[in-house]
C-alpha cells in the first residue's frame, strides 16, 4: 500500500486532516530510519570489538609460542607479509 493510500484511508476511518496524519507517518518513517542506523552503528562497533580481540589473542599466542621456542616470530611474520605482497602484486595486474 502506498503512503498516500494509508494516509487517505486512517483520514477517512478516523477523521483527522490528511496533513496531520501525513506528518505522524513522515514522522514514523524518520524514528525507524535513525533506529534502523543506531542498530547498523552498533553491530559494527560490536564487529569491531570481537576483531580487535580475535586478534589480540592471536597476538598473544602467537608471543608466549615464541617464548617457548616452538615457533619463530619473525619468520613467521615474513612469510604473511611475502604472501600479502605477492597477492598484492596479483590485483594490480
Amino acid at each position: 500500500m502506498l503512503k498516500e493510500d494509508l494516509a487517505l484511508e486512517i483520514s477517512m476511518k478516523k477523521d483527522i486532516p490528511m496533513e496531520d496524519v501525513e506528518e505522524v507517518l513522515e514522522e514514523e518513517e524518520r524514528i525507524l530510519s535513525e533506529e534502523k542506523k543506531a542498530r547498523k552503528k552498533k553491530k559494527c562497533m560490536f564487529i569491531t570489538i570481537l576483531v580487535t580481540f580475535f586478534l589480540m589473542g592471536a597476538a598473544a599466542a602467537m608471543y608466549v609460542l615464541d617464548k617457548k621456542h616452538k615457533i619463530d616470530i619473525e619468520h613467521v611474520i615474513k612469510g604473511y607479509a611475502d604472501k600479502f605482497r605477492v597477492a598484492c602484486c596479483n590485483c594490480r595486474k
